[in-house]
């Protein structure tokens, strides 16, 4: 199980993860935001940076309930 200690805003919509484990991963959010949908938001630099930590480390979580799953994105990273 993967647990997210620290999350860090990057340039270009990227987010760098750290793991309890030490590891890091850089994850690239601009696939995600050309989706569109509920993720539209996400396209808004200042709510982007309104990311935190879910409960447990287990996820990263944005107003409006959208959040990204801990393993998920390690895998993606």
């Amino acid at each position: 199980m993967n647990t997210i200690t620290r999350v860090m805003i990057e340039p270009n919509f990227e987010l760098r993860l750290t793991y309890v484990d030490g590891a890091e991963v850089l994850v690239d959010f601009k696939p995600v935001i050309e989706v569109g949908g509920v993720f539209v938001s996400l396209k808004d630099l200042e709510f982007f940076k309104q990311v935190k930590i879910g409960s447990r480390g287990r996820s990263i979580e944005w107003p409006g309930e959208i959040d990204f799953c801990a393993d998920a994105l390690r895998i993606d990273g």
